[in-house]
């Protein structure tokens, strides 16, 4: 990894941080030599964030620090993301309505939820592929006849996952622009025990859509746990050695909005027992140096201090010295923990 790419992800991670203030930013844009555009849209785009520039950059007033034609990429790709995911929107509150007419109040998972959340500054800021929606295992094809009775079909090259899979083949609606996939478990069966659907079901909440439809969603705490489970663990970013800035916006924002009730303790203390803390450790941990979520520290460690160490592993993987990001607090940190303990 070069410093080109470093510094691209940092400065990425650092404009749509609700935590990096501004005077922090024109510092990294004063280094003018540190910066290469192109680097930032390609890693921007890579962590699926690049909707999320522009109106961080308007929001924290950098509009005259940053080149014309960038800045007018950036905002031409966030004016399309707000136009995709109003139709999204439109197109799930149909679908849950439909839901609805069985009596059934889906939990709308991951991005479907976020559509109707306040988590984000505005509809454009996140990136959805589809729309993920759990539903009773019992139901799940009467749900699915009901979605064909009004358009969708079944995406044929998955069809066998209406047996064997935790969420049933792709519904596709040709004059609609996202795909809806129905679950029957919140996620793949090797992780299920981690966060079983049933717990899901009684760690969700009731929300109404516009137009009266009925749904559900996690609760704040859950709603950061499941993400981090989807993305770190089970689709294996911590294995290997990756870290995402858009799981670790979505983090971010989450505390930013949502910190009052978020049981961080309760969070932490759910992944020990069920053996995934080292991995929400330095998903934590990393948050806290290129997010800046300085709130977190303290929590962390309450919990442990190998939340740094986990840190590290995960960076030792990358192919560039990120140490970087470690500052003198954290060497003397590491000082400290060494004199007590044995590594």
């Amino acid at each position: 990894m070069s410093k080109e790419y470093f510094n691209a992800y940092r400065f990425t991670a650092s404009v749509i941080s609700p935590f990096v203030s501004r005077d922090e930013l024109v510092l990294q844009l004063q280094n003018k030599e540190l910066l290469d555009w192109e680097c930032i849209a390609s890693v921007a785009g890579g962590h699926s964030v690049i909707q999320a520039l522009y109106p961080a950059v308007v929001e924290k007033d950098l509009v005259d620090l940053i080149p014309d034609d960038f800045l007018s990429y950036v905002q031409h790709l966030h004016e399309i993301n707000c136009e995709r995911n109003e139709m999204m929107r439109k197109q799930l509150i149909d679908a849950v309505l439909v839901i609805n007419k069985l009596n059934i109040k889906p939990l709308l998972m991951k991005g479907a939820a976020h559509l109707f959340l306040d988590t984000f500054s505005n509809i454009g800021d996140r990136l959805l592929t589809d729309l993920d929606i759990l539903v009773p295992a019992n139901e799940i094809k009467h749900i699915s006849n009901e979605l064909i009775a009004i358009g969708y079909e079944l995406y044929e090259e998955k069809i066998d996952f209406i047996e064997n899979h935790h969420h049933y083949p792709p519904l596709i609606k040709h004059d609609e622009c996202s795909m809806i996939e129905l679950h029957r478990d919140l996620i793949h069966k090797p992780q299920q025990h981690v966060f079983p659907t049933e717990y899901a079901w009684e760690k969700s909440v009731d929300i109404v859509l516009p137009n009266s439809a009925k749904a559900k969603v996690l609760v704040p705490t859950f709603r950061v746990f499941h993400s981090f489970l989807h993305r770190c663990v089970v689709d294996k970013l911590h294995q290997k050695g990756q870290i995402e800035i858009r799981q670790l916006h979505e983090l971010a924002r989450a505390q930013f909005i949502h910190s009052s009730n978020i049981n961080w303790d309760e969070m932490l203390e759910y992944a020990r027992i069920h053996n995934v803390h080292k991995e929400l450790y330095a998903n934590l941990y990393t948050a806290i140096k290129f997010m800046e979520i300085q709130d977190l520290e303290n929590i962390l460690n309450r919990h442990s201090m190998r939340s740094i160490f986990q840190h590290i592993r995960v960076c030792k993987k990358l192919e560039y010295d990120w140490f970087d990001v470690l500052d003198k607090k954290i060497a003397r940190r590491l000082g400290l923990y060494r004199a007590r303990h044995v590594i």
